[in-house]
């Protein structure tokens, strides 16, 4: 139970969300989404989170690298298409990783850490770890401070991109498709990139972009008014270009090789989204306790205690618990109900009386720079969680 680590906290002011343009998170069916209570945790734990993150990013990262060596592809669900491109990218853009958010089960009052899954491409929660989760521990009562580094780290990554690629101008295109969660969170990236001295930062829909092979990339300001930018950062999943978007795979395979565009997070980083690759990872570390047993057959698990969930899939959709059962005792709904499925080991999340399951992140860019805490009155951590806000003691 982590109910003794709970301390009240107040809300930040609507005048202050509204003043960041962060209203939404306390708007209409948000209104519950951020919690008025401190989890206080503890600086071993934050430590254990800490080198746990550091730790998975280096073998998922060797496990990425296993998987072109052995060309296992197709087990960690990269269509044909897309290998070119994943091949050019780990061979020159391995460093090239901006930002992810690790999640992981236990962590807290010495229940055993174990890492659930890896955010990598297009991960969430930036806006409420690092600017509203600051806010609210500047103005609290109780001692500590959140372990939040994130906008300093985004800060030096993109400054590190600068000055790796000194020749190119710097001008940052972020783009998203659309929903109003995905602009707050480019936002962030941005006010990162305005620190790092990018000269030209804009945000705009997927669809307005235009993509030039030989020119290079594009916004349309007015009438025969374009800007080009050298870099760009999408809130699009490659999972999603590959097999939704194939005609603009196959034009950032082109650019992306004449090194006509650098892209944050590189294509390699699908790889590091497989929740298949988590079985491969497992492979070169099998005694590793960070990982949970996962496999692509239900029968590698003969107890029938497993969660399915799907290789891409997102926000905690079309995941099914099984306890032993065959049907499963929790399910959720979603948009990636037809991707071929991974079953991974059952884990253990921390609890409070009132039944919330407490899933703690951890992002890192080169390393790891900030936590955020979740919770549900669920089995399954989804869409619905709420924001716990941290403190360190």
């Amino acid at each position: 139970m982590v109910d003794n680590r709970l301390k009240a906290a107040q809300l930040p002011p609507t005048s202050f969300l509204k003043e960041e343009g962060l209203d939404w998170f306390v708007s209409r069916e948000n209104a519950d989404y951020l919690t008025p209570s401190f989890l206080q945790l503890r600086t071993e734990e934050v430590r254990a989170l800490k080198e746990a993150a550091r730790h998975a990013f280096a073998l998922l990262r060797e496990a990425a690298q296993k998987v072109a060596r052995e060309n296992r592809w197709r087990e960690v669900g990269i269509p044909d298409r897309a290998i070119p491109l994943l091949k050019y990218s780990l061979e020159h853009e391995l460093d090239n990783y901006l930002v992810g958010r690790f999640d992981f089960a236990g962590g807290i009052d010495g229940l055993p850490l174990k890492l659930i899954e890896f955010n990598a491409d297009t991960c969430s929660l930036l806006p409420e770890t690092a600017i509203i989760q600051e806010y609210m521990s500047r103005q609290a009562r109780v001692s500590g401070a959140p372990f939040n580094d994130l906008l300093p780290a985004l800060e030096r990554r993109l400054v590190a991109m600068l000055s790796r690629y000194r020749q190119r101008t710097p001008s940052l295109l972020l783009t998203n498709m659309g929903h109003e969660e995905d602009w707050l969170n480019i936002d962030t990236i941005a006010r990162a990139a305005q620190a790092a001295e990018f000269e030209e930062v804009h945000q705009i829909e997927l669809e307005k972009v235009i993509f030039s092979p030989g020119e290079g990339v594009f916004i349309e300001l007015g009438r025969d008014q374009f800007i080009r930018f050298d870099f760009w950062f999408k809130l699009v999943p490659w999972d999603f270009i590959a097999h939704e978007e194939p005609e603009l795979w196959d034009l950032l395979t082109t650019m992306i090789t004449r090194g006509e565009l650098v892209v944050l997070n590189p294509a390699w980083t699908m790889l590091l989204q497989s929740k298949a690759l988590l079985g491969i990872a497992r492979e070169l570390a099998p005694n590793d306790p960070l990982l949970l047993r996962t496999d692509a057959r239900a029968s590698a698990f003969p107890d029938g205690r497993y969660v399915r969930k799907p290789i891409f899939g997102r926000m905690g959709e079309n995941i099914a618990l099984f306890d032993g059962q065959s049907k499963p005792r929790a399910e959720t709904e979603g948009d990636f109900g037809r991707q071929p499925m991974v079953y991974q080991e059952l884990a253990a999340f921390n609890i409070d009386m009132e039944g919330h399951r407490y899933q703690a992140s951890v992002f890192v860019t080169d390393e790891p720079c900030a936590i955020a805490i979740r919770r549900q009155d669920d089995l399954i951590i989804d869409d619905d969680a709420s924001y716990v806000p941290h403190l360190v003691d």
